[in-house]
């Protein structure tokens, strides 16, 4: 009861905040390009196939738990990589585990979706061979027995504040 008053009265203080409801959240989320646990990184996926590449630092120079096991994955072909989609639909927004198309054949799942607002569209993780995770590419995304074409696009779809303001920084010191 304590956290639903304060709540009200912040809102009610004339501080300019209001309620935001969870599809919200998973929506900037989704747009951010935040993986989640759970969904976009599990325990039957690699952090290299959940796109967590960049942040890895196999070599590192102070050994830690599974080192030995994340220089393995980083030479081994990956089986899926996990990609954004984006599409339009009717009235349905993918919650995750839809099945992905390509052709007449089932190539993979999503793992969570919602609304994006920064571009008007329906938008979903999902894991997909390598092979049709290049920008660009179209798959299908099943939702209530409908094919939807669905487009890879960059992920995030959106860049943080901490991200802009690197790469603004970044663009003036080549000034």
């Amino acid at each position: 009861l304590e956290a639903v008053a304060s709540t009200q009265s912040t809102v009610s203080s004339g501080i300019n905040a209001e309620y935001g409801g969870t599809y919200a959240v998973n929506s900037l989320r989704l747009e951010k390009g935040f993986r989640g646990w759970g969904a976009e990184m599990n325990l039957d996926k690699n952090p290299y196939e959940a796109g967590l590449g960049p942040f890895i630092k196999p070599n590192k120079k102070t050994p830690f738990i599974g080192q030995e096991a994340v220089k393995a994955m980083q030479n081994t072909e990956q089986k899926v990589k996990l990609v954004m989609l984006n599409f339009q639909a009717d009235n349905v927004d993918p919650y995750g585990n839809e099945t992905v198309w390509y052709g007449n054949k089932v190539v993979g799942n999503t793992t969570s979706g919602g609304y994006s607002y920064q571009r008007n569209c329906s938008m979903c993780f999902a894991y997909v061979p390598p092979a049709l995770g290049n920008i660009g590419d179209k798959v299908y995304v099943e939702l209530m027995g409908r094919r939807y074409e669905a487009t890879d696009v960059e992920d995030p779809m959106y860049e943080t504040e901490a991200t802009r303001t690197r790469n603004a920084l970044k663009a003036a010191a080549t000034l």
